[in-house]
């Protein structure tokens, strides 16, 4: 059985290498990094690689309490 960490690792490691081999996708990378700009650059790629256009992101928590 494949771990979490293992999963994780993963997911970074193919949307990292999706992210430079294209110039399209490098941009609308940014695009999403320029909405999430408080989070850091890994934080941006795990989001980016689940759902790139997302314009707000939260804990589960909060999510449902504050918004």
């Amino acid at each position: 059985m494949i771990s979490k960490v293992q999963t994780l690792t993963q997911l970074a490691t193919d949307t990292t290498s999706r992210l430079t081999a294209s110039f399209a996708e490098w941009t609308a990378f940014l695009q999403t990094a320029a909405r999430l700009y408080k989070y850091p650059y890994s934080e941006q790629v795990f989001i980016y690689a689940q759902r790139p256009e997302a314009t707000a992101c939260a804990g589960f928590d909060v999510w449902n309490q504050r918004m």
